[in-house]
């Protein structure tokens, strides 16, 4: 189900009236229902997606054990409130005021993280430099040949997932408490 737009909403960027918010409700296998919503500026550009469960869920804290160049393939479903994170890169993506939903792949994560880390590296220098050199040859392996890592999602409004036929490469748990007072915008959790 597609919304119309929203119009009349003052951009964040560029501070006019341009801004549009169109919503479409998405029903994903083995998940159920989100609410995708897409937000540009048309004086300035500014983007913004997210993706929301239409369903009240627990914190939860999920990794996928990606073993073969056919895990690259398992769906992800990011909120804009979880953290990404890859222990045998360390690699660690938070949520920040802008951060945005998305759905993707495994390959599609390794892929911004890469441009990422590209971009962050075209300024760095010395042991920042040979760090980070080092986590995109990483990187680049695991998307090409010989993928060996898990990728841990931590989101404390449960609004994120992996969607795969063999789900005995996913690990789900709910998060604790201390966990959710140590990331970002577990304050916002609902906790029993």
């Amino acid at each position: 189900m597609s919304s119309p737009s929203i119009p009349g909403l003052r951009c964040p960027s560029c501070e006019t009236e341009g801004l549009i918010t169109n919503y479409t409700e998405y029903n994903v296998d083995h998940f159920g229902s989100v609410l995708l919503s897409a937000t540009s500026c048309r004086n300035c550009g500014y983007k913004h997606t997210d993706v929301l469960t239409l369903a009240n869920r627990e914190p939860i804290s999920l990794r996928a054990r990606i073993s073969s160049l056919e895990d690259l393939d398992i769906k992800v479903i990011k909120s804009a409130t979880a953290t990404i994170t890859i222990p045998e890169f360390k690699a660690t993506i938070t949520p920040g005021p802008y951060s945005e939903g998305y759905v993707t792949n495994v390959e599609g994560v390794l892929e911004k993280i890469e441009d990422a880390l590209t971009f962050m590296l075209s300024s760095a220098e010395g042991e920042r430099l040979r760090k980070g050199e080092k986590m995109l040859r990483q990187i680049r392996t695991a998307r090409e040949k010989n993928p060996r890592f898990n990728l841990i999602i931590k989101d404390p409004l449960g609004n994120s997932a992996f969607v795969t036929g063999d789900e005995s490469k996913i690990l789900k748990r709910k998060l604790t408490k201390k966990e959710l007072l140590r990331i970002k915008f577990g304050q916002y959790a609902q906790t029993s």
